[in-house]
């Protein structure tokens, strides 16, 4: 596969992520003669990616003469502080809210997250945002899996806590002691990904929980097994693809792969796993020091995901301020993503314009928004 021509601050940053996941030292020839701009968007592109706390440790082993300006490395040390504050916050509500639904016959499974950050070298330095969790019933001949969710979902509701069921589908939100949690009833978004829906189905009858200790066994939360991560883990991913996919996702594939194999050998055949996972594992190998075997596949799949990932085409946060460009722009932009989940996943072209039009229709002033 032909390699993306990346600029000096994204080879510095890829340079640093390899060297904190595998716990080398950094590459000295990507750092010399940086300059202190160059630092500083690598700084920058380190925290619009989701990594910049992950790869701290490794900034701080650069050599003197190479290292980063002490601004530059005062606001990474201060943004990895408040990144630590916000995991702790994370495990400890976690924490409590699987307690609090236990006590119901509820059980809540910690989705990737928190529970994934198990597997990195300094577990509180996997950045994250929300907490995803998987609601079903502890005793089904007592309440149905369908009851447990909902229950979840009432518990929050009689404490005075606003539910929002505007993804419903797929998962509730709710905050719950300060931090945001996505409820599912689903694994998968298969409305919009109908290739997948075997692998969610799937997911719910492979699904054995065991305890994950966190915080240095202060507290402690139900994760999913490995198995189940090798197809949620990177199934999740494609579905960002193009709505926010960054490197935060491809390290968690990169840990995962260096715990055994990729693909899992009793998951229902389906070609888009296969497509997505060899895709993921050859950015791991490339970028990330990885070394995993991997046949097969469309070689420009994997650069047009990196090039997504680094360079988007489109600024989801900026629109023009001329109306009628907006909504142009906004057109594009959905025509755009169509063409990434069609390459990626499958989605058909009909039923994906279909849905862009029912948009437009059911909410158009969401175009100049």
């Amino acid at each position: 596969m032909e390699e993306l021509k990346l600029e000096r601050p994204v080879e510095m940053l890829l340079a640093l992520l390899r060297a904190a996941l595998h716990g080398r030292e950094p590459e000295a020839a990507c750092f010399c003669r940086s300059t202190p701009a160059e630092w500083l968007q690598c700084y920058r592109l380190a925290v619009r990616q989701g990594v910049a706390p992950l790869v701290l440790g490794a900034v701080e082993r650069v050599q003197a003469e190479c290292a980063p300006p002490l601004e530059v490395k005062l606001s990474w040390a201060m943004f990895e502080e408040r990144q630590q504050e916000k995991y702790r916050a994370h495990c400890l509500a976690a924490a409590e809210l699987t307690r609090l639904y236990a006590k119901h016959g509820i059980a809540a499974v910690v989705l990737k997250g928190i529970g994934l950050s198990r597997l990195y070298p300094v577990p509180e330095r996997r950045e994250g945002g929300d907490v995803d969790i998987y609601t079903f019933s502890a005793d089904r001949a007592r309440m149905s899996d369908e009851q447990a969710n909902s229950l979840a979902n009432e518990l929050m509701e009689q404490r005075g806590i606003e539910v929002d069921y505007s993804y419903a589908k797929v998962h509730t939100s709710f905050f719950f002691k300060g931090v945001r949690f996505e409820n599912h009833s689903r694994f998968l978004n298969v409305d919009t990904f109908a290739s997948v829906a075997n692998l969610d189905a799937w997911l719910g009858d492979c699904l054995s929980a065991g305890p994950a200790r966190l915080l240095g066994g202060e507290c402690e939360v139900s994760v999913p097994q490995l198995d189940f991560d090798r197809v949620y883990v990177p199934l999740h991913a494609a579905q960002h693809y193009g709505t926010g996919l960054s490197l935060r996702h491809l390290c968690d594939w990169a840990v995962l792969c260096s715990q055994g194999t990729v693909v899992l050998s009793c998951a229902p055949e389906n070609e888009y796993l296969h497509r997505v996972t060899r895709c993921l594992t050859r950015l791991c190998n490339m970028y990330l020091g990885t070394a995993v075997p991997v046949d097969g596949g469309d070689d420009d799949l994997p650069r047009e995901m990196m090039r997504e990932i680094l360079y988007p085409p489109f600024n989801r946060k900026v629109l023009p301020d001329n109306p009628v460009k907006a909504a142009c722009y906004k057109v594009r932009l959905k025509l755009h993503l169509l063409v990434l989940r069609h390459r990626l996943l499958g989605v058909s072209w009909c039923e994906g314009i279909a849905r862009l039009l029912k948009s437009i229709l059911h909410r158009p002033s969401r175009l100049y928004k």
